[in-house]
């Protein structure tokens, strides 16, 4: 019998059968089903499961939240749900739902799979920083080179990473993904369509304004001038009408031809449709993306951290997070450096002091467990343990570790602190570490944050704990869910 076969049969049983499920994702700690009928969900069982740390229906999905495992659990129930998978993942492509729905989902298919590598090449750069600083290595020396060429390798290449995880995302062919992905950041590519002299300038006076050095049958080719290394938003954008192109031509195209057809006519079609509609599209939302927070920020840094770091963990909570990530990483790929999500590295660290203020307070050595595996978890910038297990049940914790992670990120927002790479968790501090001269004044505000975050966040848990109340509403239920282990 399979490890997690008893605990798949279990959830299948209790979200209404294997035929109530349409498709099925996950992310860091969570299975995301999206079912045919809600109401077939029996929420009190699941809560009930002794793996299951809690489950609720949120972003247009039932999402059952069962820890760090989660990969080898969904593998399972991928294998559980046969052949009948694809076929309810293309029934659940004709699904109707909500744009910021779909955006999600979307984000959480196309990132999730990458963070492993992501959060390990965001390490790096910050080891690389460590080292600098340290005058352990400098530019030029041979760990230097290396350690760069590791670290910005996948920042470099994301667009074909990308390409692959959201052809996956649509239901297209990876290596077609991966193909429009590499022909965005083809090596001499920027050089061949931003040299020389513009032949024009299209919204020129607007944040807008694009010069055009080429053309492509006298279309206009709007090439960004720092090109699309690194990039998120083009290649998703593109893949998404991609993949509905080559699902008409494989329609169209009789079978014996469409081995070698249908990936030709689909480069052929697809690649200068992104070079000359979607990644503009995206180029321009970017753009008005990064006006708007600029704007935000240019009003009120201060502001701009406080809801940040205030609502961030409730985004989490609902599992809306996402698209704030995407962002994270568009701006660092897109500018060199980011200041969105420094204003949310502190919360990780805002649960790890309320939950270490619990584990000092509380007399149950169930819940001392808890809080132990859910520390070490925040460690590394996972969160979910930590809140669905020990701060959540109790609101007061809850809101206490949005406080906490609010007020690292005014401190951080009110020294204008960017970090250099999409560094996460503990060992991330180095990402605040500017790589190109080893300033480092970034990194002692972020460290002073971190602490500031860390005091409230303990001093409040600390005093405000109290283990013999039992008057809140639902307080029962929260208890069961609060007391739940991770495996």
């Amino acid at each position: 019998m399979k490890k997690y076969d008893d605990l798949v049969q279990f959830i299948f049983q209790n979200v209404g059968g294997k035929n109530n499920v349409s498709s099925v994702t996950h992310c860091m700690t969570r299975l995301r089903f999206t079912l045919n009928d809600p109401e077939k969900v029996d929420e009190k069982s699941l809560l009930s499961h002794s793996e299951i740390i809690t489950a609720q229906y949120s972003g247009g999905q039932y999402q059952v939240v069962i820890g760090t495992h989660v990969a080898d659990v969904y593998d399972e129930v991928i294998k559980a749900l046969g052949s009948r998978s694809s076929l309810q993942n293309q029934l659940a492509d004709t699904e109707q739902k909500g744009l910021i729905n779909r955006f999600i989902e979307v984000i959480t298919k196309v990132i999730t799979p990458t963070l492993g590598i992501l959060i390990a090449a965001s390490l790096v750069l910050g080891i690389q920083s460590i080292l600098t600083i340290a005058n352990l290595t400098g530019p030029g020396q041979g760990e230097s080179i290396i350690l760069n060429a590791l670290g910005n390798a996948l920042f470099t290449f994301f667009p074909i990473i990308l390409g692959y995880t959201s052809a996956k995302a649509f239901k297209s062919d990876g290596f077609i993904g991966m193909m429009i992905g590499a022909t965005l950041v083809f090596p001499s590519i920027l050089t061949d369509l931003t040299s020389g002299e513009p032949l024009y300038t299209l919204f020129n006076h607007t944040i807008f304004a694009t010069p055009v050095f080429k053309t492509f049958f006298g279309l206009p080719i709007i090439f960004p001038e720092n090109g699309y290394t690194s990039t998120v938003i083009p290649i998703i954008l593109a893949m998404f009408f991609i993949s509905k192109i080559e699902r008409k031509l494989t329609q169209v195209i009789p079978k014996v031809l469409r081995f070698t057809l249908v990936p030709l006519l689909t480069l052929l079609i697809g690649i200068p449709a992104t070079m000359l509609l979607f990644g503009p599209l995206a180029n321009f939302a970017s753009a008005l993306i990064s006006a708007a927070i600029s704007f935000l920020y240019g009003a009120s840094p201060v502001v701009t951290g406080l809801v940040v770091g205030l609502f961030y963990q409730p985004l989490v909570l609902l599992g809306l997070h996402w698209p704030v990530i995407a962002l994270g990483i568009n701006n660092l790929a897109t500018q060199g450096y980011d200041q969105l999500m420094p204003m949310i590295y502190t919360v990780p660290f805002a649960q790890m002091a309320v939950v270490f203020a619990v584990y000092l307070r509380t007399k149950s050595k169930k819940e001392k467990s808890i809080c132990i595996s859910a520390i070490i978890s925040t460690v590394f910038c996972i969160i979910e343990p930590a809140m669905y297990g020990v701060t959540l049940p109790v609101k007061k914790r809850f809101f206490i570790s949005c406080l906490a992670s609010a007020v690292g990120g005014v401190i951080i927002s009110a020294f204008n602190v960017p970090n250099y790479a999409s560094t996460i968790g503990l060992f991330g501090i180095g990402g605040f570490i500017n790589p190109a001269n080893a300033d480092y004044s970034g990194f002692i505000i972020a460290v002073i944050a971190t602490f500031a975050t860390l005091a409230v966040g303990f001093i409040f848990g600390y005093l405000t704990y109290n283990d013999t109340k039992k008057s809140e509403k639902k307080e029962e239920t929260e208890t069961v869910i609060a007391e739940k282990k991770l495996a």
